[in-house]
């Protein structure tokens, strides 16, 4: 199976180096999305990261923002399961939501509830991610990056890494 490429935008990347490096990764890979973590971003940084990264074809997901989302036209948001996920659905309307779990069950629950991709992250990852993908349909992110499964729709890297 290939796997798309979901790259995250790490919190304590500097913000003026973030396109630079984009620029860079993309040279040699072209991701499918990008997990954006605005915390401690200013505003106008964000409108031109967000922009940059659209025009290359990539998604930009914003991380735990819905109202953020929605004001810089970003193409999804990703949420910790337990958050209303049914009422974000709703709220973001046909852009993308993620919901990272941490159980079976919750995995379950938030594709019910709307979700458009379940994450796994933790010391459990991999086995949820082998387990998910062999009964649902609903793309997964394994962000376990030190033992990854190979069963995830998206293999996750980190920029600048």
């Amino acid at each position: 199976m290939k796997q798309d490429l979901y790259l995250i935008i790490p919190p304590e990347l500097k913000s003026e180096r973030i396109l630079d490096c984009f620029d860079r990764f993309c040279a040699n890979e072209k991701p499918q999305a990008v997990l954006y973590d605005l915390t401690d971003r200013p505003e106008s940084v964000s409108q031109r990261v967000v922009r940059t990264i659209q025009s290359n074809g990539t998604a930009v997901i914003i991380k735990d923002n819905v109202e953020k989302t929605l004001a810089l036209q970003a193409d999804g948001v990703q949420i910790a399961y337990g958050v209303e996920i049914k009422k974000i659905k709703k709220q973001i309307g046909d852009l993308a939501l993620g919901v990272v779990c941490a159980t079976r069950d919750e995995a379950m629950r938030a594709g019910e509830a709307g979700a458009d991709y379940i994450g796994f992250d933790g010391n459990d990852a991999a086995v949820l991610t082998q387990w998910w993908s062999e009964l649902f349909t609903l793309p997964c992110v394994d962000f376990n990056r030190n033992c990854p499964s190979e069963a995830a729709d998206f293999c996750v890297r980190t920029l600048c890494d």
